[in-house]
């Protein structure tokens, strides 16, 4: 790859040098051939704006938008699988930035995509984005819109993004609404949840689980109830202590219920009814990774490997109405047996 210094490359440009490269090697170069299939691969991709796609060191793109992300998201289980992902496979999607102010010499700004640029950054490699002119109002909807395909953004991150905007924006709240389609209900709970307690997100395992009927219910006990916050605090509180004496490992959910029913009122941990089903699951076909099932927020969340063709994927999808009726047959039959 070309060294970490140079600036930006354009998606032609390296697939020229990497044939350039590759023609002077003598013999074969797995690296070359494998970074050139990939460079091809995008560059055939975005077709007619190819001339918007530039690898770029990431140390010249900036983050000035408003923040979507905990600080978790950049650490944990799925951040080091897709760290893992982008050094063995390269990265699959491209991030979406803008030329600064004072042009492509003061580098970029990043709209969308987070995670990647951190990710290329710790693994000091070029970061493959797409460069677009797009205003402060088309930063944002980018940015929203990003948020919008990601299934696993928690209610307090969109909560803190929405309230940010609406401070930068200074606007009314169902002209913020309107502009990016949302009931001004809607926009109302998220501009509620930002206040959630910080103490709280600080005391929990994985906050961005927390669902946003859930941080409602806490929210709605806190604000009718001074002594409702200390209450909470104390239970969480309780729970690490009586797990550290027993030499057991934090359960997000647990600790999740935990807060729920000392918002209420109701005491300490519901006793389970049975085992738990594991967080995380990596499904395995003929020796290689398919992808990864991930409880995140209430919601089961299946996330493909980026070896698998768009092809199977799609085909999976289709099927997927025939698996789900062919396993409620099988559960019927069983019952009746």
């Amino acid at each position: 790859s070309a060294a970490l210094g140079t600036l930006a490359e354009g998606l032609r440009e390296r697939v020229a040098r990497l044939e350039v490269e590759l023609a002077q090697t003598s013999g074969r170069n797995a690296d070359l051939e494998r970074d050139l299939e990939r460079a091809k691969k995008t560059a055939s991709s975005a077709g007619a704006f190819v001339e918007e796609f530039l690898f770029l060191n990431p140390r010249s793109v900036r983050d000035e938008l408003p923040r979507d992300r905990m600080a978790g998201a950049f650490a944990g289980p799925e951040f080091e699988e897709l760290l893992a992902d982008i050094r063995d496979n390269g990265q699959n999607d491209a991030i979406t930035v803008r030329p600064s102010s004072g042009g492509e010499g003061g580098g970029y700004e990043v709209a969308a995509g987070r995670r990647r640029l951190e990710a290329c950054r710790l693994l000091e490699v070029h970061v493959l984005a797409r460069v677009r002119r797009l205003d402060d109002a088309a930063m944002l909807r980018v940015q929203f819109a990003e948020n919008e395909r990601r299934e696993d953004i928690s209610a307090l991150e969109r909560a803190r993004w929405f309230a940010e905007v609406q401070a930068r924006l200074g606007a009314p709240q169902k002209d913020v609404a309107a502009q990016f389609g949302l009931d001004p209900s809607t926009l109302s709970l998220y501009l509620r949840l930002a206040r959630f307690p910080a103490e709280i997100v600080e005391r929990l395992r994985a906050p961005r689980r927390l669902a946003a009927l859930r941080a409602r219910r806490v929210m709605e006990a806190v604000e009718a109830d001074p002594r409702a916050l200390p209450r909470i605090l104390d239970a969480l509180d309780a729970h690490a202590r009586a797990l550290r004496h027993g030499g057991g490992e934090v359960d997000p959910e647990e600790q999740i219920d935990v807060l729920l029913r000392a918002a209420e009122g109701r005491g300490g941990p519901r006793p389970a009814a049975r085992a738990p089903l594991p967080e995380r699951r990596h499904v395995v076909h003929q020796g290689r990774r398919v992808g990864t099932l991930t409880r995140n927020g209430g919601q089961w969340v299946f996330r493909f490997a980026t070896s698998v063709q768009d092809e199977v994927v799609q085909a999976l999808a289709d099927r997927m109405g025939d698996l789900i009726a062919d396993i409620h047959k099988g559960t019927d039959a069983g019952d009746r047996s």
